[in-house]
């Protein structure tokens, strides 16, 4: 099947999951679970099973460690795999495969497409908090955020910096 044809029929089974008043359209509940399936309790299984989907080549309802690697191939003139390789394979067993079998099964293949950064994001928002409060009333203003712009736009919690000067970021449709 055609890759258009793929997508639409994923997008349509996305819908139908996120449809839950089975209406002839999403209210905004539903258009968020649609748009951001992770983001909602009843979309969880269905994220799941999108990821297996993905990944699980053999089809035996788990992802491997190849499978999670996807299509690399080692170069055979190589000595040793790439950085990013040995990276991912540290992830995969020591951040992902909880109970150590070499396989990812549906929970812990959730923690992976899943991330919680909720701790990431608060350690970068104290951060901006503790150098940017000149007043020390644990709050930002606007004055605050214009004093240290610099930092504020190059922050991981808003992003916004990297949009900016990416010029990747913003680019043509077509």
């Amino acid at each position: 099947m055609p890759l258009p044809q793929l997508l639409h029929l994923k997008d349509k089974k996305r819908f139908e999951k996120a449809n839950q008043d089975a209406g002839p359209g999403l209210n905004l509940e539903e258009f968020i679970a649609f748009e951001h399936p992770e983001e909602v309790d009843y979309m969880m299984e269905f994220v799941i099973q999108e990821a297996l989907e993905e990944h699980d080549k053999n089809g035996d309802g788990f992802v491997s460690l190849e499978e999670f690697l996807g299509d690399y191939r080692r170069d055979p003139t190589a000595n040793e795999d790439p950085e990013w390789i040995l990276v991912e394979k540290d992830r995969f067993l020591n951040d992902y495969d909880k109970d150590t079998d070499g396989r990812l099964d549906p929970q812990e293949l959730l923690s992976w497409v899943v991330p919680n950064n909720q701790g990431i994001a608060q350690e970068e928002a104290l951060h901006l908090i503790d150098e940017m409060d000149l007043n020390s009333d644990r709050k930002l203003s606007e004055a605050e955020i214009l004093e240290n712009q610099d930092l504020f736009l190059t922050s991981e919690a808003t992003d916004y910096g990297r949009q900016l000067h990416d010029e990747y970021f913003y680019h043509d449709e077509l």
